[in-house]
């Protein structure tokens, strides 16, 4: 909490973070209580760093809500956020047509057609690390690249936001397998249009670096 202090504020907030210890330390015994009553394990009371590894933070707070009932309530920091990392989202032109991976995701075990994604890294501005991102996933060089601003893909659980961008490329590579790629996929934007409405496209950091890029009449 001293080291970030953002991440706990209260000012002008409807879901108040308890940080008294003592108000903590009751109502985790209440609940522990309540959970060992139901045969459900007592660390679902623990409230603070519930989870931790070079990459994320699993927080656990103790919020008060409007009600005047407290819970806990979990979300997750990007850890290379907390040191001036910002995630980026790129989608990408070169030759008149929009650059699509086929990409397998573990997180849901499925394939899936994107554009660009890259991690945050401490203290790499974002410019710089979505042309490494192009980089490192499709061996190619960035010629033009726009911002089109900030985005949270899920403001319910996930802290921090990521970089939005469109990208004209001077060259590509070949798909990066070690990242999952399989293949490069060409579209036009009328075909992009048509993916996302037939749900060939699900992947919302796609759907939102279009509707920018759309809407700010870059494609």
């Amino acid at each position: 909490m001293s080291k970030h202090p953002r991440l706990f504020g209260n000012d002008y907030s409807l879901l108040k973070i308890i940080t008294d210890e003592s108000v903590i330390l009751n109502w985790q015994q209440q609940y522990q209580k309540e959970l060992l009553e139901k045969n459900y394990p007592k660390d679902w009371a623990d409230i603070g760093i519930v989870l931790e590894d070079p990459y994320n933070l699993i927080l656990r707070d103790l919020v008060k809500f409007p009600d005047g009932i407290l819970r806990g309530y979990t979300r997750a920091v990007m850890k290379a956020s907390l040191n001036g990392g910002t995630g980026v989202v790129i989608l990408s032109e070169f030759q008149g047509k929009l650059l699509l991976l086929h990409q397998y995701r573990h997180p849901t075990r499925q394939w899936h057609y994107q554009v660009l994604l890259g991690y945050g890294e401490p203290s790499i501005p974002a410019i710089e690390n979505a042309h490494k991102e192009v980089e490192e996933e499709t061996g190619g060089k960035v010629s033009e690249l726009v911002s089109l601003g900030e985005f949270y893909a899920n403001p319910g659980y996930e802290s921090a936001s990521v970089a939005l961008f469109y990208a004209k490329l001077a060259s590509i590579g070949t798909a990066n397998v070690n990242e999952g790629i399989e293949s490069f996929v060409w579209l036009t934007v009328k075909e992009l249009e048509e993916w996302i409405a037939n749900e060939k496209i699900t992947d919302g950091f796609t759907i939102a670096a279009y509707t920018k890029a759309k809407l700010k009449g870059l494609i």
